[in-house]
């Protein structure tokens, strides 16, 4: 069989090839996030786990309930732009919670409120000056992605507010006088919390999207293998036959 005839199937068993692995990708993406749906629904339904200091590392308390006293520090906030609720632009509220000692703080992500640049709003109009118990999702910080400039939308000698698309643990460090836990705190809807900024409970990871994807991965191979073998068939059969040679009479 000559070299070029082998081109052809070589690259369409490779691409079929990750086609399939892709599909197996997108199976295990489903079995993770199917798995953090289970853990979250655990954490919601569980009794909140009291911290104090010194705070457990994020690995400790990742995906479940928490809860945690102190005070919050109004006068330093961050605004995290771009998040939609109902289809309404807003921001969710990042607001350090002060443990007693004043040491150590957890940031804990107070919830929503309405911004119609998806990116400016007032969390100082929500004042939340006594100590209380904050019962929540502990996260640990998602290091995914560029690392944005935390931004100063305000700055006075009584408080600074500033705007991030994410929050990166090495840019919080050096704004805040106390250490910060190595976790955010997502706070919960409940008894004596604030309407507003409005809190809501976790959505759960879309899992479906996964198998969606790897059927239509799955699919791609098949299509390649099956219409390349139909191909190659139909090829064959309309080749047309190699014309018989004529009998040679033997020589006298």
């Amino acid at each position: 069989m000559k070299l070029r005839s082998m081109v052809a199937p070589v690259l369409v068993l490779a691409m079929a090839g990750l086609c399939v692995r892709l599909g197996f990708w997108q199976v295990s993406r489903w079995q993770e996030k199917r798995a953090l749906n289970v853990a979250l629904r655990s954490a919601l339904a569980a009794d909140a786990r009291a911290v104090t200091v010194p705070l457990p590392p994020a690995s400790a308390v990742a995906n479940q309930a928490v809860e945690v006293y102190g005070v919050f520090d109004e006068t330093r906030q961050v605004l995290l732009g771009g998040r939609v609720q109902a289809r309404l632009p807003g921001v969710e509220v990042i607001t350090p919670l002060v443990l007693p000692g004043d040491s150590v703080a957890v940031l804990v992500d107070r919830g929503w409120l309405y911004a119609p640049d998806a990116a400016r709003a007032r969390p100082q109009d929500f004042h939340e000056y006594r100590p209380r118990a904050v019962r929540g999702i502990a996260r640990p910080f998602a290091r995914a992605g560029p690392r944005l400039p935390m931004l100063a939308l305000e700055r006075d000698t009584s408080h600074v507010l500033w705007s991030a698309h994410s929050l990166d643990p090495d840019s919080l460090t050096a704004r805040f006088r106390y250490a910060l836990a190595p976790w955010l705190l997502v706070e919960l809807p409940g008894s004596g919390v604030p309407e507003k900024p409005l809190r809501s409970l976790p959505r759960p990871y879309d899992e479906f999207m996964h198998v969606s994807y790897a059927v239509q991965w799955f699919l791609f191979a098949a299509i390649l293998l099956g219409g390349s073998a139909a191909l190659a068939w139909s090829k064959r059969r309309a080749r047309p036959p190699r014309p018989e040679l004529p009998s040679l009479d033997p020589l006298p």
